[in-house]
């Protein structure tokens, strides 16, 4: 958790400063910290509005003829871009204050569950590959796209004082929103770990030799471990869903909406430039580009994020359906049921105001309506 936490605060996209006590296994907050983080997250976006509005001013008012601006039509859609990728930032820091509590909720949750759960055989595996998962991908990603945004940007063909708009404008939003989204996927795969552990020990209570004795089954000989326990810790991870779901649904919803308008106009742009005006050069051509598979990482970061929360979830579902029930009482057969319509009520998926899911279909439903609507504007364009 410690990278992405340090560059969120940075950014003031952690509501806090935290700190992990170690005798009482809580996380605490630094009170006078939510001032000073509260105190960046508003200059952010008000650098933000100032930028964007003197990049509007330049779209419009400066005699410099840039391809990507030439007509009135692309102007407009060039501007609505910026002003999409500013309103996610707007939303984005507005969630994150007004839901500031859930920040410490889930970690508190998350630290208190797995402390509670005894380690299992597959306890370190499940940690080191939440370190990777949180190392490589969310990081790695991360600094992946802050490099290629700066070399992109101040390798084009203008003006200093249009690399600067730009940098403060599409690549600043873009960076708070892969940080935004870097933030929730670790929190997802915390829960994802969470899950997993669950998982294990149902499946030991399959693997292992079992023995009854009022109700509690022994599974290894230095811990009893109940289905009871197991239960609780899913209403655990549940609620720990229900929090970063309510969190980052306003900002996944605007990234959505960026995500599909930036898709299907920089293919349009590339389209229209190649194929109609034949004035875009080559690096208009890889930046467009390079913007369009930005909008596809983000997609496939929530994506991913969500169905492998979803699948971890079944998963669980799937291994309590193998738990034998031959020559046990009939409680034993109870708790097992109960704990299968819990799972069927309460569900583990995430969703952005129960509009979509955020699972595989995402990714799908995104790609597909983006080029429907590009058709749709080829079809429309009239200098053929």
């Amino acid at each position: 958790m410690k990278p992405i936490y340090i560059v969120a605060s940075l950014f003031g996209l952690f509501p806090y400063r935290i700190k992990f006590q170690d005798h009482t296994n809580y996380f605490i907050i630094n009170r006078k910290s939510v001032y000073v983080n509260s105190l960046c997250g508003i200059s952010v976006v008000l650098v933000a509005l100032a930028f964007l509005a003197l990049h509007i001013q330049d779209v419009f008012v400066s005699s410099e003829n840039v391809s990507m601006t030439e007509v009135i039509m692309t102007q407009i859609n060039y501007v609505l871009e910026l002003v999409s990728l500013v309103v996610f930032c707007a939303v984005a820091y507005t969630s994150v204050f007004l839901n500031r509590a859930y920040y410490l909720k889930i970690l508190n949750t998350l630290t208190t569950t797995w402390y509670d759960t005894p380690p299992n055989r597959r306890h370190q595996n499940i940690l080191s590959r939440l370190k990777f998962q949180v190392n490589f991908v969310a990081m790695g990603s991360l600094v992946t796209v802050v490099i290629l945004q700066v070399a992109i940007n101040f390798t084009r063909d203008n003006s200093l004082w249009k690399m600067i708009l730009v940098a403060m404008t599409f690549n600043l939003a873009q960076i708070i929103q892969f940080v935004t989204l870097a933030l929730y996927y670790v929190l997802v795969m915390l829960v994802v770990a969470l899950l997993n552990n669950i998982n294990e020990h149902c499946s030991e209570l399959v693997r292992d030799k079992r023995s009854l004795s009022d109700g509690v089954i022994k599974v290894k000989p230095k811990h009893l471990v109940t289905l009871r326990q197991m239960e609780l810790a899913y209403v655990k991870a549940f609620e720990m869903k229900s929090y970063i779901n309510e969190a980052f649904q306003g900002p996944i919803l605007a990234t959505a909406i960026q995500c599909f308008h930036s898709m299907v106009s920089e293919a349009h742009i590339i389209y229209h430039g190649i194929v109609v005006e034949r004035s875009l050069t080559t690096h208009d051509v890889i930046n467009c580009s390079i913007w369009i598979v930005y909008q596809i990482l983000k997609i496939y970061l929530l994506a991913y994020a969500g169905n492998l929360l979803k699948l971890e979830a079944l998963r669980i579902g799937q291994t309590l359906h193998n738990i034998p029930t031959d020559n046990q009482d009939l409680r034993w057969l109870l708790e097992i049921q109960h704990f299968s319509s819990l799972m069927s009520y309460q569900r583990i998926e995430m969703t952005v105001y129960e509009y979509f899911p955020l699972d595989a279909t995402l990714m799908y439903n995104m790609v597909a309506s983006a080029t429907m609507y590009l058709i749709i504007l080829v079809q429309f364009d009239k200098k053929i």
